[in-house]
């Protein structure tokens, strides 16, 4: 069965608490491996000195992030897969902070980002713009789309909201994922409008190991991959 990504804003009321009861259920130390902490502290070390060789964001000039969008691409996947072992109705919502920049409400409850130990520090007028993100998904070569994409509207969220989003330890706030469900969907837009250009180097493995041990060839299809964007 393929897997339904929706917008946030379509999302019912039954939907948006089912997604909360998922990830509560991942949470504390009693949640079957892999807890919710464990996918942060893979991004936390993605974001290391010691993670630095995965590729998977740009630290420096020296330090490009290639792997950025397979990378995630296979980790909201993992996420995503693992939410639905305890509810298999259960998909990741998109935010499109473009037509609607407002954090989505419903992760919005102070009650709910106490209980994360989430915090948040909103800056709007840092968001990014339309014109921003047009410039990104004009680019034809996928390097340059990449680097836009991470470096422009990827980074500008994360700072606009601030906190936590701010940190290496982003995903312990559960709007990362929703964020970077956006950013997929666009890769997958974008790869419709160019679907002869691929990722330099496809035969690279994904890393750690432990949660993903695939190459980005394997990441390219989202079909195939089971899921799509509604």
């Amino acid at each position: 069965m393929t897997t339904v990504r929706k917008n946030h804003s379509r999302l019912s009321a039954p939907e948006q608490k089912r997604f909360i009861r998922a990830i509560n259920q991942l949470h504390g130390t009693s949640a079957l491996a892999p807890a919710y902490r464990a996918f942060v502290a893979v991004h936390a070390r993605a974001m290391s000195i010691a993670g630095m060789i995965w590729e998977v964001h740009t630290m420096s000039v020296g330090m490009p992030g290639t792997n950025f969008l397979a990378w995630h691409r296979h980790f909201l996947l993992a996420f995503e897969q693992r939410l639905q072992q305890v509810d298999p109705a259960v998909s990741i919502p998109y935010w499109d902070w473009i037509t609607d920049p407002a954090i989505p409400a419903f992760l919005n409850d102070p009650a709910l980002l106490a209980k994360w130990s989430v915090e948040r520090s909103y800056t709007r007028h840092e968001m990014p713009s339309g014109a921003e993100l047009d410039l990104a998904m004009r680019i034809d070569r996928f390097p340059r789309f990449q680097r836009k994409l991470e470096l422009g509207p990827h980074n500008d969220v994360h700072l606009a909201v601030g906190g936590t989003m701010a940190t290496d330890i982003s995903p312990a706030d559960p709007l990362f994922w929703l964020h970077h469900a956006n950013l997929d969907r666009l890769w997958a837009t974008w790869q419709v409008g160019h679907p002869r250009v691929k990722p330099p180097k496809p035969r690279t493995v994904l890393q750690p190991a432990s949660m993903f041990d695939v190459t980005i060839a394997s990441q390219l299809d989202i079909a195939s991959l089971g899921y799509r964007y509604h």
